[in-house]
């Protein structure tokens, strides 16, 4: 699924998720990376949330790039 596939469909019901996502993580994070988050959700004027989804995708995608480049 890419990021494009979870974009919300106009007059489709309300949702506060992205289209497709349904499933939850829970993980800990230190006081000093929720400030670093919270900096960066105000920033990009998005919840911490949708701030911390952007930064995961992001992530993955970079992983992905990396291990394909090493084979």
């Amino acid at each position: 699924m890419t990021t494009s596939d979870t974009i919300r469909t106009p007059g489709a019901a309300y949702s506060r998720s992205p289209n497709g996502c349904s499933k939850q993580v829970m993980t800990q994070i230190t006081p000093d990376e929720r400030e670093q988050l919270k900096g960066i959700a105000d920033l990009e004027m998005r919840s911490l949330s949708a701030t911390l989804r952007m930064l995961m995708l992001r992530g993955m995608q970079g992983y992905h790039d990396d291990t394909a480049s090493a084979e």
